[in-house]
């Protein structure tokens, strides 16, 4: 690892090092450009400088021999032009200021050898400037010449006394330079160059234009000649010349040097500087040492420009520093470019290259997560909006028959079957709809045929915005489902065994505490009867023992289910003290309930097995106590709209436990402290049964304790809210509400002959009109010949039951409005759906209470405009029962059901001890009757018959409140879902004895009345 860190660095440390490179060469590349523009641009500067300054010299020398063109027109038009009248002339022109460069203005007559003398004698008396005249004028220099060229009229005066009179043609030069301008008529320089002493020395030069006589012909040599009069001529210093002709700021960075070509006309045509050339001008005043020549530095700029001049040609040599001509942008912009070249360009290298490492990153993460992706036991893949197939590893590409390059782009319909494709775009359909992850099972058939279980996860892509794609992960679970279903199966033999087993143990079980029951009440022989107890109690233990065991198991199996019944907290509390108030009396202890005072005493839930989880807390509680009180309490820790948390409390002042000992509970077969099994007994599964019953109820179980204080068990159930909450503590029914229901006509369908004779005395004393009918045809029957507000309809009878009738009154258009009522013993949510589907409106399970029906009643007639209306249901009044579990067709817990429940007889009778006695008695026949009709079903081995008889009179039990019994009858009803004869005998003797303890507790609590 270290050396391929070391590597990692090295490689790292190479690849910038290139960078830096490359950014010098940049950099310097862009120095270089930047260099040379800033030079370009300079010597553009300078080109402009110098043809400007070039400009202005051809100018200025213009504009002097324009000067002198004015000068030969003014002595051409006035043939005796005065000095005066020249002066004046030439004052008026304001040398010194138009054209400072001037040194003198003058005028040269012709004058023949011949008029010398007359031209003398006429200058001399010349008095029109001068008053005196000029009386020492003579032409100099002295001697006889062929021609003069004498110069007479000069400006300014102070020329007068040193050139006054000087013959200018005794030079050769000149008189040459004369005789050009003469002979040609136009302006010519003075061939002549004069180095004026100054101070400042500077070169002095002229130029002379020929002045003719006025209305003289002058169109050839000849004729120029003879009209030739003389010559007018300006003198000037060149310095004085350059620096009028170019502004001073305008030669600041410049340096001038002006030479006269000595060839006007370069054989190649390029103007360079000559020896032979004569120097008239630099700027640096030093006419006397040798100027630089053009290119000898390379740290200025020099061009030569021609300047014309009268015929002849000046050099304009300039040049300059390149360094003046930069500005101070320009002498940074090099050294910027640079900066910015280098920065730029390890800026721009740096991002590449992080880029370049970001992908080559990103490849290898790649790389490394299809790798990682490939290898995991699961199908991995990506789709879009589309449902398409965006990524997928290696395993979903083999599942699906294709390789990965086929799969990307294509959807599950071009791959899958149709109805597995539809089936999968349904649920990631779903998953773009709703936005929420999907986790769940799926299945899928391979190419091969093969069936494959999938537990898959699909979350959706893009949130919290639309969804834009989901991602899956699908991990086989075939095996998992194979090996569940060998797991239900070996559950299912042991559940199946354990349901044999109980039926071989519990029928001769019962039988032993039925016979050893009778045995007692007729056996007077104190040590027999001592046998006879501890045989029943023995039995009752083991029977429990039993009960306990097949709980479990059905737990486990995920078997049980609850039931969902009215129920009073009350009576509950009562059941427990009734079954374990002598136990608890026998060892010195006082039971004490306590109800919270506002809390409401209906409820709706599974009595039977809250009261199992209070037994098994109340049972221990008294087991490992010796003195004082069990309190048992119970308060509501939470209310949710229809349904409340309700907390039971189990307190004892027992032996307590350790925080080791109640680690260590709800734990299966264990007690807290094993010598406990010895000393007080028990298998252990109590508190487990205990914890998945209260789990099962939506809440939790646990224990507060300390050794030697005592404990307190406690757990929570979710109970729903009872209808009749609110009419717990009204004896009498609402008058309004009886004001509905009188005048009624009601159908009573019902087989059994007790609940017809509950029915119509509960319906008759609230105002309605019952007729009953036996069964489903019976009905129909009477349907078809009266009229009916509603119809209480059983759904197990004789002949035709309730679901076939409900679905045949719904069929039949003059009936299909009408208010179907169920009425049944059974309570598991199958019952209920079963009644719903067929076409009922309404569920009410057996025992009946005469308020819940009655509100029940009313409720239905208000929805349909009171009793007699159209009776056409609408689509919102049917009200949906909340599924209930299906009873338990085991054989129900004799330890755990009180013999007679008085609360439900007073609930069903409105506390009338006169119809209580009445109908009890009533109970009884019918009961003794259908014992009679099961005996002969069993004669003839006919176990459906059993089944409805069994039926019948589980609702009869279950209306007076006679659970045990009630129970029974529903073992026996269940043998229509699979029992044997066996069972079935076991069954039905010990019905008998069950009615048996019926009657005598009937006896017991009616003894104080005498009434029918």
């Amino acid at each position: 690892m270290h050396t391929l860190s070391k590597r990692g660095a090295g490689s790292g440390i190479r690849i910038w090092a290139g960078g830096l490179l490359l950014a010098l060469a940049v950099g310097g590349a862009l120095y270089a450009g930047a260099a040379r523009t800033v030079d370009d641009d300079a010597e553009q500067r300078f080109d402009n400088l110098t043809h400007g300054a070039q400009h202005s010299l051809i100018t200025r020398v213009k504009s002097y021999s324009d000067l002198l063109r004015g000068l030969e027109a003014l002595f051409r038009t006035s043939e005796q032009l005065t000095r005066r009248q020249f002066h004046d002339y030439v004052a008026g022109l304001d040398i010194a200021r138009q054209f400072p460069a001037i040194e003198s203005v003058n005028y040269a007559v012709a004058v023949p050898s011949a008029q010398r003398a007359a031209f003398i004698e006429a200058v001399r008396r010349d008095t029109s400037l001068a008053p005196r005249g000029y009386p020492a004028f003579t032409i100099r220099p002295a001697g006889e010449r062929p021609e003069y060229a004498v110069l007479t009229y000069l400006e300014p005066d102070s020329l007068l006394a040193e050139r006054m009179g000087v013959d200018i043609g005794a030079n050769p030069l000149v008189a040459q330079s004369l005789a050009q301008a003469r002979d040609s008529g136009e302006v010519s320089a003075s061939g002549q160059v004069i180095m004026i002493k100054g101070p400042p020395a500077h070169v002095g030069l002229g130029m002379r234009l020929p002045v003719y006589r006025n209305g003289m012909p002058q169109g050839s040599v000849a004729e120029r000649r003879a009209a030739y009069q003389g010559s007018v001529g300006i003198g000037f210093g060149v310095a004085q010349l350059v620096h009028s002709a170019l502004e001073r700021s305008a030669l600041e960075p410049l340096h001038l040097t002006l030479y006269s070509a000595a060839d006007a006309t370069p054989a190649d045509g390029a103007l360079r500087i000559t020896p032979q050339d004569r120097l008239l001008f630099n700027d640096d005043g030093d006419l006397a040492a040798t100027p630089p020549q053009p290119g000898s530095d390379a740290d200025y700029f020099d061009q030569v420009l021609p300047v014309a001049y009268q015929g002849g040609l000046w050099k304009a040599h300039f040049r300059v520093r390149k360094a003046e001509l930069y500005s101070p942008f320009d002498r940074y912009f090099p050294w910027l470019a640079l900066a910015v070249g280098v920065a730029g360009t390890l800026l721009i290298y740096g991002y590449i290259f992080t880029l370049y490492r970001s992908r080559r990153n990103a490849v290898a993460q790649r790389t490394l997560l299809d790798t990682v992706l490939d290898s995991v036991d699961a199908y991995v893949y990506m789709k879009d909006a589309d449902l398409r197939y965006r990524y997928v590893n290696a395993r979903t590409a083999k599942i699906l028959g294709r390789s990965v390059q086929q799969l990307i782009g294509r959807q599950d319909g071009e791959l899958m079957l149709g109805d597995a494709a539809a089936s999968v775009q349904r649920t990631e359909r779903q998953v773009f709809d709703s936005g929420a992850k999907f986790v769940g099972e799926e299945r899928f058939v391979d190419a091969q045929g093969q069936v494959h279980h999938l537990w898959s996860v699909k979350v959706p892509l893009g949130l919290p915005g639309p969804v834009t794609g989901l991602i899956g992960l699908s991990t086989d679970v075939t095996e998992l489902h194979r090996l569940k279903e060998q797991a239900d199966a070996a559950s299912q033999a042991k559940s199946d065994f354990l349901s044999n087993m109980s039926h071989e143990i519990r029928t001769p079980m019962n039988s032993i505490i039925g016979m050893a029951h009778l045995a007692l009440k007729s056996v007077a022989d104190a040590r027999q009867r001592d046998y006879l107890q501890k045989i029943f109690h023995s039995g009752q233990h083991l029977l429990g023992l039993i009960n306990d065991i097949l709980d479990f198991s059905k737990i486990e199996a995920g078997k049980l289910e609850l039931e969902v019944l009215d129920f009073r907290l009350d009576t509950l509390l009562a059941n427990i003290a009734s079954q374990l108030g002598d136990a608890a009396v026998v060892k010195g202890l006082a039971l004490q309930f306590d109800i919270a005072p506002e809390l409401p005493q209906r409820w709706r839930g599974d009595p039977l097995r809250l009261e199992q989880v209070l037994l098994n807390l109340t049972s221990n509680a008294i087991k490992f106590s010796d003195n004082g009180s069990i309190f048992v309490r119970v308060r509501q820790s939470e209310e949710r709209g229809s349904h409340g948390m309700l907390r039971f409390e189990v307190q004892d002042r027992g032996i307590g436990m350790n925080q080791e000992e109640m680690a260590q509970l709800f734990r299966s077969f264990h007690q807290a402290d094993p010598s406990t099994t010895r000393k007080y007994g028990g298998s252990g599964l109590g508190l487990v049964i205990s914890k998945q019953l209260v789990e099962l109820m939506g809440g939790k179980v646990g224990v507060y304790s300390q050794p030697g204080l005592g404990s307190t068990f406690w757990f929570t159930a979710r109970l729903e809210k009872s209808a009749q909450a609110s009419d717990e503590r009204i004896a009498e029914v609402e008058p309004e509400v009886l004001g509905v229901i009188r005048g009624a006509s009601i159908l009573l369908v019902e087989d059994n002959v007790f609940s017809q004779q509950v029915g119509c005395e509960l319906l008759e004393d609230a105002g309605a009109t019952v007729c009953v009918a036996c069964n489903g045809r019976e009905a129909l029957e009477l349907l078809a010949h009266r009229r009916y507000d509603c119809v209480l309809m059983d759904v197990q009878m004789p002949e035709m039951d309730g679901f076939e009738a409900t679905r045949r009154i719904r069929a039949d258009p003059q009936l299909a409005g009408l208010l179907v009522i169920a009425m049944t013993a059974n309570a598991g949510s199958e019952d209920r759906a079963r009644c719903l589907a067929a076409g009922m409106d309404e569920f009410l399970t057996k025992p009946i209470a005469p308020n819940l029906l009655f509100h029940l009643l009313a409720k239905w007639f208000r929805l349909r405009g009171g009793i007699g209306g159209i009776g056409h249901a609408r689509a919102g009044d049917r009200l949906v029962a909340v599924p209930k579990a299906p009873p338990s067709a085991a054989s129900p817990d004799l330890r755990d059901t009180a013999i007679l429940d008085l609360a439900t007889l007073a609930l069903t009778f409105s506390n009338d001890p006169v119809k209580m006695r009445k109908y009890t008695q009533l109970f009884l026949d019918t009961a003794r009757d259908g014992i009679a009709e099961m005996e002969q079903a069993m004669a003839l081995e006919d176990l459906g018959r059993l089944a409805d008889l069994g039926h019948r009179s589980k609702s009869s039990a279950l209306a007076v409140g006679a659970h045990a019994f009630a129970g029974l009858c529903a073992s026996i009803e269940g043998l229509r879902l699979g029992g044997d004869l066996q069972q079935a005998r076991a069954l039905l003797t010990a019905l008998g004895p069950a009615l048996a303890q019926v009657a005598e507790q009937i006896s017991v609590e009616f003894a104080a009345s005498d009434a029918p």
